[in-house]
């Protein structure tokens, strides 16, 4: 056997950049969805715009989720890399639920 199951650093290190990269990214679009406030109920377009980024937080909190639990499985990478991407995907979908209640239709 030649080393097949074992960690070397530089799957460790590949892992950590590409999942840094998206959670930065999840990070700054969470940012836009959380903190634009519409002017009122009538400003359809940053209603919109809230809502597009809250579905946005939630695929990229979904895809950093499946894309960070091939390495946590492997044992790559800590437990504890699952909590961010997860974290961004409730964060969107209470976005989107917010929005939904606080600015109907």
């Amino acid at each position: 056997m030649s080393g097949a199951g074992r960690v070397t650093g530089t799957a460790r290190g590949s892992w950590t950049v590409v999942l840094v990269l998206a959670n930065l990214l999840s990070c700054y679009v969470g940012y836009g969805a959380l903190f634009i406030r519409p002017e009122g109920s009538w400003d359809s377009a940053a209603i919109d715009g809230i809502a597009a980024a809250a579905v946005f937080l939630c695929v990229l909190g979904g895809l950093t989720l499946l894309l960070s639990y091939m390495p946590v499985r492997r044992g790559t990478l800590a437990r504890w890399w699952l909590l961010l991407p997860a974290v961004f995907l409730l964060t969107g979908v209470a976005r989107l639920i917010h929005v939904e209640y606080a600015y109907p239709v």
